[in-house]
């Protein structure tokens, strides 16, 4: 069983055609047929099977479906093993929970200590980090939604990253300790993705407040700026936060809002070059995280 088998199929798989398949690989129609026949022959058994004109997966090709995918992913990876150890690389995913200053403030920390180069990517929500974890797209990934019952990826929670109302320090309602719902009555407030699982919990919530208006911004930075000049109050996790902005902003607590989980977890594939480099990236995450809230 080797690399072109394995696309062969699947790519016969996708198109349901010979023909279109070796268009596709661009190569003749003969060759696919016998690489799909050498596969057939290793796995002693059909894995298409002809309706007339039509060509679909048996029920054993069905099954071999992910085990195939999973195997190129494999092989890809195992390529880049040499590189690895020459020129050590990571893509690390966060979901937007954590603020670019945060961000900084680790990379600062991480960089003077290992020599590896590090892709540091935002992604659009947890559940895509997650399918990026899976596909291979990512070495490393945080996020607010654990993968489960995969024996490829390990997954571990670190901590809470509380969701938070922050408000500029001159606000009236600083004065409260700890806000409700029905304190946000005719408040402008500022979001950041509102169209995300996470939003979509928190404007739940939110339905108790009146005559409330709305903003959603591109980023975190932004959310923390706009609030900073008064332009309304922002929702965000607590990591989110731009420590640029740390004076001229005020953290409170929604008691509604605060219920609503939102742990982190890190995630990464499980071989033992990604381990050693995973295990320091997070007890460096760790490490910053509960410094900065002595």
């Amino acid at each position: 069983m080797n690399e072109s088998q394995l696309r062969t199929f699947l790519t016969v798989a996708e198109y349901k055609s010979y023909s279109k398949a070796a268009i596709n690989l661009n190569v003749t129609q003969p060759t696919i047929t016998s690489r799909i026949k050498a596969l057939e022959e290793i796995l002693k058994c059909d894995l298409f099977k002809r309706t007339g004109h039509e060509i679909s997966l048996t029920k054993e090709g069905e099954l071999f479906l992910d085990y195939a995918e999973n195997i190129l992913i494999y092989m890809d990876h195992s390529k880049e093993v040499s590189n690895m150890v020459k020129n050590p690389s990571i893509k690390v995913g966060f979901s937007p929970g954590f603020s670019y200053s945060f961000i900084t403030e680790v990379l600062k920390t991480i960089q003077p200590k290992w020599k590896i180069d590090i892709q540091i990517i935002e992604g659009y929500d947890s559940v895509s980090l997650n399918e990026g974890a899976l596909s291979g797209d990512f070495d490393l990934i945080f996020t607010r939604e654990m993968l489960s019952n995969n024996p490829d990826i390990t997954s571990e929670y670190l901590f809470d990253n509380n969701l938070v109302c922050i408000m500029p320090s001159n606000h009236s309602l600083c004065e409260k300790e700890t806000l409700c719902v029905k304190d946000l009555k005719e408040e402008t407030i500022i979001s950041y993705k509102r169209n995300t699982k996470l939003w979509n919990l928190i404007d739940r919530k939110l339905i108790g407040a009146k005559n409330i208006t709305r903003i959603d911004v591109s980023n975190n930075e932004m959310l923390s700026k706009a609030v900073a000049n008064d332009v309304g109050i922002g929702i965000t996790p607590e990591l989110a936060i731009d420590k640029n902005y740390a004076t001229e902003l005020t953290v409170r607590y929604i008691t509604e809002i605060a219920t609503i989980p939102n742990k982190v977890y890190v995630q990464y594939r499980e071989n033992s070059h990604m381990k050693s480099i995973a295990k320091q990236i997070i007890y460096t995450i760790i490490n910053h995280k509960y410094s900065e809230a002595e």
